[in-house]
């Protein structure tokens, strides 16, 4: 250590002090240590202390340095580069300097310190989503329950909001939630100009106005009030969403059947319990039991629709069509390689139609219709009578009785065939119908003179039955025979009991027309002609005008 006069140590304090703030401003910690300078392992909340002492070995050049790095490499850089780690880019090794000083020197590592992800527990894909089967809410105090109920004095706009802010919800369940909302009438999208969400914005915030802020989900100002425009009906909304809506929204066909219904019935169930469980609406608390009755029923009925419809119209009814002239004459064509069923062909050849269509009548029919149907076919004279489609409604299930199913199994004739059943179903009037354009006294007439409802008695397979229940909605094309056989071989829907349809969804993004519109004002022929164009170009109507 050299010596210094009273004059060069003020001058060594000075410069000190202004290396120190010169530091404190550059933010650096670990890449001075081999200057001898101190401080915090991290760079925020800087405070950076240099030796005097070491600080004047450097400015006095009496700093010796180790032979095997330079003077300059020495020296510390006051520069970080991009991506750097400044704690990994430190030499290893370490040299004494002949002050005592320790020295850093060496190459620094080339590797930065990898960047660990979260866990999914602190990003929050393993966390309850609220959905789950046996999933409650906790129970309210009574300072939460007086909360919900100054909260909830807008009713049904605030329970919404507050219900998706406690459940975590995917883009699927969000979807589905959505629309159900929709189909009430009740609007859901995105937020539009309302601006982030920070800590400064909502620390002054309550939870009611931070659920405010989060709400995508509004119910318009035209929807308010008890003027009798809008009625309030929980369960007629669930059986329109789950029987109308769903099948035909969601493909909920294949072996996963009921795992896909459940899936879309149980958002609904679950915002109807946290209606209940917080009393938003307990004037409407029937229908919202009712209402989550209904998700229970179609949990049971709407996976036995989709097996339905890839059974239906059955063997016997294809047999009939291939015989007679239906929707499946001549379509029969070659078996595929993967069919292990009779159900997975389309259509059927003409020899097994025949064996099908002649053990089935020799089971279940009638005499008299088995009389005429001899009779007619000596002659020729088997015709098609009626074709008409209709709406039909199951009324009774027979299955396949024990002696039946002995014939098939044992009988030659009917080796390879399936049992039948009886289908017996009345007419049923859709909502989908469409009204006819009738005036008032044929619309009076009309209702005077209208039919009794009409029995339908059909020949299905057993199995088939199996997947159909009793209330279960048809709506097929009926051809009737001379001889006084019915038959179906063209299906266009299978509904649930509880088949309902509300023209909704048609209002879904309708607004109010202007009482006043906009003038229409017509541009001039210069406006909607670019200028310089007719100048240039000639007048067609100059030959004309010569001819």
């Amino acid at each position: 250590m050299s010596s210094f006069s009273s004059e060069d140590n003020s001058d060594s304090t000075e410069a000190v002090d202004n290396v120190n703030t010169a530091l404190q401003e550059l933010q650096v910690d670990e890449a001075l240590r081999g200057a001898g300078i101190s401080g915090p392992s991290s760079s925020e909340g800087k405070t950076f202390v240099v030796d005097p002492d070491v600080f004047a070995q450097w400015t006095s050049g009496q700093h010796s340095t180790s032979r095997n790095a330079s003077p300059k490499g020495n020296r510390p850089s006051l520069h970080r580069g991009e991506g750097d780690n400044l704690e990994e880019s430190q030499p290893a090794a370490q040299d004494t300097s002949s002050a005592g000083v320790p020295m850093e020197i060496g190459a620094a590592s080339g590797k930065a310190k990898r960047k660990k992800n979260k866990p999914k527990s602190k990003r929050g894909l393993g966390a309850p989503t609220g959905f789950e089967e046996f999933y409650v809410d906790v129970p309210l105090t009574p300072v939460e329950f007086k909360e919900e109920q100054d909260l909830y004095d807008p009713r049904i706009e605030y329970a919404i909001q507050r219900f998706c802010v406690r459940r975590n919800m995917d883009s699927a369940k969000k979807d589905v939630f959505d629309k159900y909302l929709a189909l009430g009438g009740i609007s859901a999208g995105p937020k539009q100009f309302a601006g982030g969400l920070d800590a400064a914005n909502i620390s002054d915030m309550t939870a009611a106005e931070i659920t405010l802020m989060k709400a995508t989900h509004f119910v318009h100002a035209d929807k308010w009030g008890d003027d009798g425009a809008y009625e309030v009906d929980f369960a007629t909304c669930a059986k329109a969403f789950l029987s109308s809506r769903v099948p035909w929204l969601y493909d909920l066909s294949g072996p996963d059947s009921v795992k896909q219904v459940k899936a879309k019935t149980n958002i609904i169930r679950n915002f109807l319990n946290y209606l209940l469980h917080h009393d938003v609406c307990p004037e409407y608390r029937l229908q919202v039991l009712t209402a989550r009755g209904v998700c229970d029923l179609a949990d049971k009925e709407l996976p036995m629709v989709m097996q339905a419809q890839s059974y239906l119209p059955g063997e016997f009814q294809t047999a009939c069509s291939e015989i007679f002239g239906g929707s499946f004459r001549g379509i029969h064509g070659e078996t595929p390689a993967w069919a292990t069923d009779a159900r997975d062909l389309i259509g059927m050849k003409l020899d097994l139609a025949k064996q099908t269509f002649r053990i089935g009548m020799s089971t279940h029919v009638s005499d008299e219709v088995a009389k005429a149907y001899v009779e007619q076919n000596e002659k020729s004279g088997i015709t098609i009578t009626k074709i008409y489609k209709v709406a039909l409604e199951i009324t009774e299930l027979i299955r396949a009785s024990t002696e039946v199913k002995i014939f098939y199994e044992h009988h030659p004739a009917a080796k390879g065939l399936k049992p039948l059943g009886r289908l017996v179903a009345k007419t049923w009037d859709p909502p989908f119908r469409l009204p006819q354009d009738l005036t008032h006294e044929e619309k009076a007439a009309e209702a005077s003179s209208k039919p009794q409802s009409e029995v339908h008695d059909f020949l299905v397979e057993d199995y088939v039955l199996e997947t159909c229940f009793v209330g279960m909605k048809l709506e097929v094309t009926v051809r009737e025979m001379s001889f006084g056989l019915k038959f179906f071989d063209t299906v266009h829907g299978i509904f649930c009991t509880f088949y309902t349809l509300l023209p909704n969804e048609l209002m879904i993004g309708w607004k109010i027309p202007e009482a006043e519109p906009l003038p229409y004002r017509e541009k001039s022929k210069e406006a909607r002609i670019p200028a310089g164009i007719l100048d240039d170009a000639e007048d067609p109507m100059e030959d004309d005008e010569e001819i």
